[in-house]
């Protein structure tokens, strides 16, 4: 049995869907929950299998991130870029996000034209409003959600 806290369990399925996407789990690819053949194995504590709202969103996110140029850093950026236009759930300045990454990672040795190249290069995850104000583009998620 192996657990996992939903933020361990999404850097899991994120990283198996780059470089193993054949271990993914069955409810990946698959409407029904085969539990018994799934690494997970704990039916009773699955946040896949008690929280759909959190599975739809790492299918979303495992389909969209598997466009992404294979560069593990990144990856890695790209992946704490979605947590913080999750976490504040709105439009953001280049430079809000850039402050906030920066509060995340003191070292982050990247500018604002380099972001915003990062954001603009990846477009089905990133939605750019207004100059320099990007938005976490959802509409793929919502499309495939219906």
């Amino acid at each position: 049995m192996i657990s996992f806290d939903s933020r361990g369990l999404e850097a899991r399925i994120l990283s198996l869907a780059r470089y193993s996407p054949e271990l993914l789990p069955p409810c990946f690819d698959s409407l029904e929950f085969q539990c018994e053949t799934c690494w997970i194995d704990d039916k009773d504590t699955c946040i896949l299998l008690h929280d759909p709202d959190f599975l739809s969103l790492l299918r979303w996110k495992v389909s969209n991130l598997s466009r992404v140029a294979e560069n593990v850093e990144l990856d890695d950026l790209v992946v704490v870029l979605l947590e913080v236009f999750e976490s504040q759930g709105s439009a953001l300045h280049v430079d809000k996000i850039l402050g906030l990454l920066r509060r995340q990672n003191t070292e982050l040795k990247m500018g604002s034209a380099q972001l915003k190249r990062v954001l603009k290069d990846n477009p089905e995850l990133f939605k750019e409003m207004d100059a320099n104000v990007f938005l976490l583009n959802s509409d793929l998620g919502e499309q495939r959600e219906t």
